[in-house]
């Protein structure tokens, strides 16, 4: 599976690309020869909305994302590399830290969920890096309607 790496004007792009269950880096502060090193380093593709990135002769390693919207941005990378989504890889990435989550019981977290969450919801991921935790609520069948709206899943 291909990995990513986005730079400072496509975190949108970033988390979307982790909704799908890639693996995309995304760093605010990254210097572009910091961020070029990184992707030849760990095999990652640059994604990135500057021009200026052609300089480092990384053309097999750097598309350059042409909407401003992140929705387009992700149509162009999965039409670009012809990447397959894979529905068991959705919501398979902490959206912040880009982490693989694991699966919880409802129990061990009970204290950190609200009443509500706890009495409705069965099944929970938890990444153990930022300690954050996942379930299926309205915002994933929201963000699971906008990318098959757009053909995408």
């Amino acid at each position: 599976m291909l990995k990513f790496i986005c730079d400072d004007n496509l975190g949108k792009l970033a988390k979307w690309l982790r909704t799908l269950g890639y693996d995309t880096l995304f760093e605010l502060t990254i210097e572009d020869g910091e961020m070029v090193s990184l992707a030849l380093k760990e095999d990652r593709i640059i994604l990135s909305r500057d021009t200026k990135l052609s300089r480092f002769k990384i053309k097999d390693k750097y598309l350059l994302i042409q909407s401003e919207k992140p929705l387009e941005q992700l149509k162009q990378v999965i039409d670009h590399f012809k990447l397959k989504i894979d529905k068991d890889n959705l919501f398979s990435r902490c959206m912040v830290c880009n982490q693989p989550l694991q699966e919880i019981k409802k129990e061990k977290i009970k204290d950190r969920l609200h009443p509500y969450v706890y009495q409705t919801q069965e099944n929970f991921v938890y990444c153990s890096v930022c300690d954050r935790i996942y379930w299926a609520g309205t915002h994933v069948e929201k963000m699971a309607k906008k990318l098959s709206e757009r053909g995408i899943v």
